[in-house]
């Protein structure tokens, strides 16, 4: 859901380090900004802007409702695989299962159960935060834990205002497909493919 991606968005745009910063203006081309002061600001600009010709939202980041519908036109293709985060949420075993099955990889159930043990939002924090804390504290104020926040879906529904909504479903009907942005929203699990 762009909703949430937006919320993990602004918590990694609102940590950046200094040193952050300046890397991404490194790269050469227009300046990346700071963040705005305001959440609202930022969802503002992110949903109705794009960075690139091609896209009508993302800005200053990259286009999230534009990149999800390049795949979504292709997702017949048997080369690709589409997975939804609240469907990991609310099936860890049954999407870890398909996507080893899409991989024509047989695990056993101990493989299975290991797997989505270590793939849990909880296993990744703390393998994070044990291998590259120190280099994500280079760029997130708060290291790991500031990269790795939450792992939830949702928290957009406590910050984004009425208004706000209105420019989600703006872009949203200018981008998407109806059926590509029910999935979006929901996933399979939800939408009952």
């Amino acid at each position: 859901d762009a909703r949430d991606v937006f919320m993990s968005l602004w918590n990694h745009y609102d940590n950046y380090t200094d040193a952050m910063m300046k890397s991404l203006n490194d790269l050469g081309g227009e300046p990346f900004p700071h963040p705005p002061e305001d959440i609202h600001e930022c969802w503002r600009n992110w949903i109705t802007r794009g960075w690139f010709e091609w896209e009508t939202e993302g800005w200053p980041f990259w286009s999230n409702l534009h990149h999800t519908r390049t795949y979504w036109e292709h997702r017949h293709l048997s080369n690709l695989l589409l997975v939804h985060y609240a469907d990991l949420l609310a099936d860890p075993q049954g999407q870890v299962r398909r996507v080893a099955d899409f991989l024509d990889l047989e695990l056993s159930p101990e493989e299975l159960a290991r797997t989505v043990r270590l793939a849990s939002f909880d296993a990744m924090k703390v393998s994070f935060k044990r291998d590259f804390d120190e280099r994500f504290r280079q760029r997130f104020r708060g290291g790991t834990d500031a990269f790795l926040f939450k792992g939830t879906n949702g928290r957009w529904r406590a910050v984004l205002s009425d208004e706000d909504l209105v420019l989600y479903e703006e872009a949203k009907r200018r981008v998407l497909t109806p059926d590509c942005a029910e999935w979006l929203e929901r996933g399979w699990l939800d939408s009952g493919e």
